[in-house]
Parts: structure tokens; sequence; C-alpha cells
């Protein structure tokens, strides 16, 4: 049985999508996000344009679209949004740049290609919007788990009271996501897929990573990768793993060296998550 404290923590989550059904962020202006018209150029510009008019009290939409993303993407301090990506977001493929210019996660010596953070934030990819991070370019490292400036393809930092679902993430550079410095968070029927069609496999591409955070729902995920498939590390408390489907990976892990009682504090796998390896608990 739930302790009572959980329990409130649990449904304070899963009440965050009843609210923006109900009711619906407020949104005063709407921003519509264009490809370049020539199809290769860099979309970054056109996407931070948009989320600096309409991250807060806005509509940000994507046409359904392949996007270039050739340069880091920091979109924090948001607030009341409502983002829908049905489309494709293809990230480039000079990786020198991307080793050189990630934005500092603050955790190891990691890096992120997209920060992103808010309150009340509804992310919808409506089961097709798509993070294609060109993993497979990197080789998958060639056998090597940790180049540095590898990036993870979405950091949200910093968010609460948000919502995130229908969103694709395949052939990520790393780990696909991480969350830090965070509460109230519903990630829903988020699909996940970073494999190597090459002789080398892929290494260190986490499904997703949390720290700092607490009372985040991950809820039916499909994710198939070449390690943790979902992570709890450093101080993250009031985790729920529901409905959640594993391909290969290895399962879930639960603490880091140091971090792993604070990291196993009120977490809770439930509603027969399916596995194709048992649940690590590292030590």
């Amino acid at each position: 049985m739930l302790k009572p404290t959980f329990l409130i923590a649990c449904l304070t989550i899963l009440g965050i999508r009843g609210a923006y059904a109900k009711e619906g962020p407020k949104t005063l202006k709407v921003c519509k996000v264009h490809p370049s018209p020539d199809g290769v150029s860099d979309d970054a510009p056109a996407i931070r344009k948009a989320f600096k008019e309409c991250g807060r009290d806005g509509h940000i939409i994507f046409d359904d679209a392949l996007f270039h993303i050739e340069s880091v993407l920091q979109t924090t301090d948001l607030c009341n949004v409502v983002i829908d990506l049905p489309g494709t977001l293809l990230w480039g493929t000079n990786i020198t740049y991307w080793r050189a210019n990630g934005l500092e996660v603050g955790y190891q010596n990691q890096t992120t290609a997209w920060m992103l953070g808010g309150n009340k934030i509804a992310f919808n990819g409506h089961g097709t919007g798509t993070f294609d991070g060109n993993g497979q370019l990197y080789d998958f490292t060639k056998g090597v788990s940790n180049l540095p400036g590898r990036p993870i393809s979405l950091m949200i930092t910093n968010t609460t009271n948000s919502l995130f679902e229908g969103i694709r993430f395949v052939q990520s550079q790393f780990w696909t996501m991480i969350i830090k410095n965070s509460e109230d968070v519903l990630l829903d029927s988020i699909y996940v897929n970073s494999t190597s069609s090459s002789s080398q496999p892929a290494r260190n591409t986490d499904g997703v990573d949390t720290i700092f955070s607490s009372r985040i729902t991950f809820r039916n995920w499909t994710i198939t990768g070449g390690d943790d498939n979902i992570s709890l590390k450093a101080n993250s408390t009031n985790i729920l793993i529901q409905d959640c489907v594993f391909h290969g990976g290895l399962g879930v892990a639960i603490g880091y060296g140091s971090y792993l009682l604070s990291s196993r504090k009120h977490s809770l796998i439930e509603n027969k998550p399916q596995f194709d390896r048992t649940i690590r608990w590292p030590i």
C-alpha cells in the first residue's frame, strides 16, 4: 500500500493532465515555426525566436515537417505555454561543433543539445513528433562509452507542473533525456529507440535519467537502448514508473554510487512493467 504522503504526490502528478484537459493554459499569442525555405539551413534560430516571443502565455506550433538543428537550443524560464511538434527535429552532422558547444548540465561532465524548462509547459508530439539525434554518425563512439562532449538530446530543467506526451526519440546522441531540479512532471506515451545499425553496439544510450527531482511520473514509455532504460540518480525522490515496456538495455537503475539511498526514497514501479532483462539495483 502506498504511504499517504506518496499517494498525494502521485495524485498531484496524475492531475496535471486533467488540469490541462479541462481548462488548458490560457494562450495569448501563437507562434508558428516553419522550416527554412531551402530545406537545409539551420532552423534553430527560428525555434529560438518562437520561444522568445511565445514562451510565456503562448502557443508554439511547429509545421509537420523536417527541421534541421545545427546549433544548441536553450529555452528556459517558460511559463504557461503549449508546444505542438508533429514533425521531426533532425540534429546536424557536425560532431566537432556538438562536442564543443553543448550546454553544460551541471552533473558529471554531461552536456545537452537542448535545455528546456519552466512552469506549466504542455509539450505534445501527437505520437509523431520526433527528436532524431543522428546518433549513428557518432558510430556510437566505436565502443567508447563516454566520449567527452557527446550531448544528451533533451534536458528538462527547473520545470514544474508540466506535461510531455506523445514524443518520439530515435538515434539519440548519448542519453536521450535528463530531468534536473524539477517537480510535478508527467511524461506520458514516450518512445525511445537508440540502436546501432553497424557492428558497434549502442553504448550509454540511457532512456531517461533524473537528478535532484521529485514527483516525476513515467507512464506508457517504450524504450530500446544500450544502457539503463530509466535511471534514478542523485536525490531523485517520489518517482512513479507505470506501464512501461523495455526492450534490451539494463532495466531500471536506482541510485548511483553514494546517491543510492536518497534515490530509493518513495520510488515505485507498478502495473506490471515489462522487461527483457531484470531490474538492476546498483551499489
